[in-house]
């Protein structure tokens, strides 16, 4: 009984310090952060920066950096070119 309960204290004292880091980084966010509808207008215009890689290259690369709802149109625009030449694809497989 005596080694559970030191697992158990010596587990104790060793994620406290993680809680209490947690609690003073949380508190430090609030204290940075701006009013509520400052936190939405700068997390949507927060860039966001990616990696492209360069075709016919291995180690080529380039940064492209945008906004989420930039992003977010960048990947529905790609989404609906595929989907396109899928359906083009399909259109010239058809039986006769």
């Amino acid at each position: 009984m005596t080694k559970i309960n030191a697992l158990l204290l010596s587990a104790t004292l060793l994620a406290m310090p993680l809680a209490v880091s947690g609690q003073a980084q949380a508190q430090q966010d609030t204290k940075d952060a701006p009013a509520a509808g400052g936190v939405a207008a700068s997390a949507a215009e927060k860039q966001i920066c990616k990696k492209d890689k360069e075709i016919g290259s291995r180690l080529a690369s380039k940064k492209v950096c945008r906004t989420k709802a930039e992003w977010d149109e960048f990947y529905r625009q790609q989404r609906a070119e595929t989907e396109q030449m899928q359906r083009n694809d399909m259109a010239t497989k058809t039986p006769k």
